[in-house]
């Protein structure tokens, strides 16, 4: 037991450096892109809306056309959002791990890592019991966006 603990204390020191890693990255990828200079193109109205303000303008009315790609606005799919609501292509699998880190009875096992392939949570490492991992099964399902749970490769540990 001894020996378990020090082992404990560093796959969850380096879980959090990493997940803390990958935060910093989105954080500057992400302000990259919002602090990208606007092009020419994107100031400039298109022809066409030109053409829709001056017949509204002269009282005529507008042809009905449908929005471009721009002014959709995007949804995220549920197994992408991140932690805080944004775009997160690991986004559902720290969410799981974040279930986890709230469960008290869970707290103690940091011998689990939570992966996601799509809507699918994978779960791998070792257990305490099958309890244990019913639980974190559960758990895993019940997280939005969350399809599936795969577990055959977590060992039960006696």
């Amino acid at each position: 037991m001894k020996r378990i603990v020090p082992l404990l204390t560093f796959l969850t020191v380096t879980a959090t450096l990493l997940l803390t890693a990958c935060e910093q990255v989105e954080r500057e990828t992400t302000e990259q892109i919002t602090s990208s200079p606007v092009t020419q193109s994107e100031q400039q109205p298109t022809q066409e809306a030109l053409q829709s303000s001056e017949a509204e303008l002269e009282g005529q009315p507008t042809e009905e056309t449908s929005p471009s790609p721009s002014a959709v606005a995007t949804t995220i799919p549920a197994n992408r959002v991140g932690l805080n609501g944004e775009y997160d292509p690991s986004g559902l699998a720290k969410r799981v791990a974040s279930a986890f880190a709230s469960d008290t009875e869970l707290t103690e096992i940091a011998t689990i890592y939570v992966a996601q392939t799509g809507s699918t949570v994978i779960l791998k490492g070792i257990v305490p019991n099958r309890a244990v991992l019913d639980k974190m099964m559960t758990i895993a399902k019940s997280v939005d966006g969350a399809t599936s749970v795969e577990a055959n490769q977590v060992k039960v540990d006696p």
